[in-house]
Parts: structure tokens; sequence; C-alpha cells
């Protein structure tokens, strides 16, 4: 009698379900991802005094976080695959896109994670010449993952032709301009040079990444029969 009631409970009741559960977590890792860049820009950019900047601990902590994320994911898209109809999640919900996003995310946070190696090498006055276009790239990026994130916690078709095109278009020229010999003079001379190269090089590889989760997250809302955005 008293399983039949634990069972009664846990499915009709107060039912945790695994779908549930992976979608908030992938949702939870946009937002963990969107947070580390903007405090890297924040330790790196808004500081000026590098003996004053805080630990790397808490943006850093966050990546790594996301990097042991993948067999927890495996293992919730199988339990969801064989749940009943519940909530916004049909029978042929497509959860095995979570499985390719959460790799994509992946991926992001090692990049994050190597944006920190890259700027360590360069110099206060080379970072300086830099400052505020990176500051202005970085914050396009965090608005694209939040903007992503937003789109599959709402279950509404991201805008991806609308605006996640144009952002990307937009970073991608901005993220050019700082490799411009003109922009950086004979800084790419030195060894501060690489440090800067290697830092603008993780910028694009984050771009294209994101071009590719965005690809994801749309085909996410075509097949999940997302909502169209008012």
């Amino acid at each position: 009698m008293g399983f039949a009631i634990c069972i009664f409970i846990s499915l009709l009741v107060f039912p945790i379900w695994a779908g549930d559960e992976l979608h908030h977590s992938l949702i939870s890792r946009f937002e963990d991802l969107a947070r580390s860049l903007e405090g890297f820009s924040k330790e790196y950019f808004e500081n000026d005094n590098h003996k004053e900047k805080k630990s790397s601990a808490n943006f850093s902590g966050k990546c790594k976080s996301i990097l042991h994320s993948k067999a927890k994911d495996e293992s919730l898209v199988n339990f969801a695959r064989w749940e009943p109809w519940h909530g916004k999640f049909g029978f042929s919900y497509p959860w095995g896109k979570y499985l390719k996003i959460g790799e994509d995310l992946r991926d992001l946070a090692i990049i994050i994670l190597s944006l920190k190696g890259c700027h360590d090498q360069s110099s206060e006055i080379l970072e300086a010449s830099v400052k505020e276009a990176c500051e202005g790239i970085i914050a396009s990026l965090a608005w694209t993952i939040k903007e992503l994130g937003e789109s599959i916690k709402e279950m509404s078709k991201c805008r991806y032709e609308e605006m996640i095109v144009p952002k990307m278009k937009s970073v991608r020229i901005e993220v050019s301009a700082i490799v411009n010999p003109f922009a950086l003079g004979t800084y790419l001379e030195n060894s501060d040079g690489l440090g800067i190269a290697s830092f603008v090089h993780s910028l694009m590889k984050m771009v294209e990444k994101l071009e590719e989760l965005a690809k994801e997250v749309e085909e996410l809302g075509q097949l999940g029969g997302f909502h169209e955005n008012s």
C-alpha cells in the first residue's frame, strides 16, 4: 500500500521529470557562461591596476563546472526519452539536441578559460590599446549567449536571422579591427603581440562556436515546436 502511494505521488502529485531537470540545467549553463564572460571583462578590463585584480576563481569555477556536465546530460536524456507526455514536452521532443547544445556549451567554456591565459601574456600598455574594443566584443558575446538561453527557457524560436546573424557579423568586424597592424602598431613585433594575437584568435573561435550554437538552438526550436516571438 505504501509503495503504491509513493508511486502515485511521484507520478501524479509531485512528479520529478528528468526532462524538466535537463531543460533547467541547460538554461542555467547559458546563464553561467554569460556571467563568466561578464566577470572576465570586469576583472581584466574595468580594473586598471593588475595588482588589484580579484581572483578569477568565480568565473573559472562556473566554466569548469560546465565541463563536467556531459555524463549528467547523457543520463538525463536517456530517462527523458522514456517519459510520458508532460508539461511542454511531447513524446517526440528532440532531447538529443540537448546533447549537441551541451557539447557546444562545453566548448565555449574551454574558450573562456583560455582567454585568461592569453590575456595574461599581454602587457598593460597593449591592453589599454584594445580595452574598449574588447569590452564591447565580450558584451556582445555575453548578450548572444543570454538571448539563446532565454529562447530555450521560454521555448520561443530564437531570432536567428533577425538578431543573431547581424550581431555575430558585427562582432567579427570588431574582432578583425583589433588585429589591424595600424591599430596595434609595433606591438605585434614583440611578445606582447603574441599574447594579443592568441587572445583575438580565441575571441574569433568563440564567435564561430556561438554561430554553431545558434543554429542548434534554432533547429531545437523548429523540432520542438517552439512558439514564434510576438
